[in-house]
């Protein structure tokens, strides 16, 4: 979609690493273009430290076969399978047992079974990560959980208000996720969540998400993470639907009025608003009508370095920056190679 592309470049300053800067608020174009060159480096940066991360290490070893690089998630669900088998099944009727499972699970090598101690307040499962492994290394436990009666389309669903889920590998959390303050609008055919608070470990990122309903309409998603490294970012977007009929929600054309956000890494910020609506009414937009209706600005220091919009060049839209000076350049030169980088950092994921 033509839309998301602005956006997707505003994300690489959101993913990029944060750093401190003496610049003063205004720059010339030379030196925005190395702020911009500054921050897509620093952007890769990040997406190595994800990837030599302590999670991406338990994903590397529990679930990609060494080989072939390839998804293999086979022993955890055997694993996960002989639990059940064993004791009992973990959701019935789309409900999760947390208050009937409680207790700590422990997997024996050489059985291959599971035996139980009492706990009452959780549910602990001790495992070996690999079916190689030799000691139980993994233990994942579901600390508290709550939760609500739903309805989607007139079917019944289960969904957390509240829970506490931590992994660890080697007595060292590679992952947690911790669920609250989640609350529903009931009574209809489609329940629609009003407040939520969650936020999960990826070792070594801190993810933030905050959902709000602000009016019948209009809802707002904020998204923050981190790193001890240095890597962050801020992501704020409000959105604007043409109605309050939830449940006859199809598509972004149709019920998306309109999309306002911005997002924010060390002094670098991309502010951007979307007439989706007025966009949705053309069956196949210009560049020219698509910029009419969108407006992106990319800042540094606070202040405004640059425009983002879209160029027809042979035909083909593509999106290019125009600076302070009234220059103008395709953003290729900043990301045109990322896909290559990006395959290159996760060359253990990808084939």
């Amino acid at each position: 979609m033509r839309i998301a592309a602005i956006i997707a470049f505003a994300i690489i300053f959101a993913y990029s690493c944060s750093s401190d800067s003496s610049s003063t608020p205004t720059t010339t174009v030379a030196q925005d273009k190395q702020n911009i060159n500054n921050t897509i480096d620093d952007f890769y940066g990040c997406l190595n430290t994800l990837d030599d991360g302590d999670f991406s290490d338990f994903m590397l070893y529990s679930l990609f076969n060494s080989t072939d690089q390839t998804y293999n998630d086979s022993w955890i669900r055997s694993v996960l399978d002989n639990f059940e088998a064993q004791y009992s099944t973990l959701i019935v009727n789309d409900k999760l047992q947390f208050a009937t499972l409680k207790g700590t699970y422990v997997w024996d090598i050489a059985t291959q079974t599971w035996s139980k101690t009492n706990n009452s307040s959780k549910i602990v499962l001790i495992f070996p990560s690999t079916d190689t492994a030799i000691t139980n290394d993994a233990e994942l436990s579901l600390n508290s959980y709550s939760d609500t009666s739903t309805s989607f389309n007139g079917v019944n669903y289960w969904l957390p208000s509240a829970a506490n889920l931590t992994l660890k590998r080697n007595n060292l959390e590679v992952f947690s996720m911790n669920i609250s303050n989640v609350t529903f609008q009931t009574g209809t055919n489609f329940t629609m969540p009003l407040t939520a608070t969650i936020n999960i470990y990826t070792a070594p990122f801190t993810h933030s998400f905050q959902w709000n309903r602000i009016s019948n309409t209009k809802f707002k998603l904020d998204y923050t993470s981190s790193t001890p490294q240095g890597c962050g970012t801020t992501w704020s977007n409000t959105f604007e639907l043409q109605d309050s009929d939830y449940g006859n929600i199809t598509s972004v054309a149709e019920d998306l009025k309109t999309l306002n956000g911005s997002l924010q890494e060390g002094n670098l910020k991309v502010e951007y608003s979307i007439n989706t609506e007025a966009i949705s009414a053309y069956t196949d937009p210009t560049a020219a009508q698509i910029n009419s209706n969108i407006n992106a600005e990319v800042f540094y220091n606070n202040a405004k370095i640059g425009d983002l919009s879209y160029v027809d060049v042979n035909g083909q839209s593509e999106i290019f920056i125009t600076y302070s000076d009234g220059t103008t350049e395709n953003i290729d030169v900043y990301v045109g190679d990322l896909e290559t980088q990006v395959n290159n950092i996760f060359a253990n994921y990808l084939n």
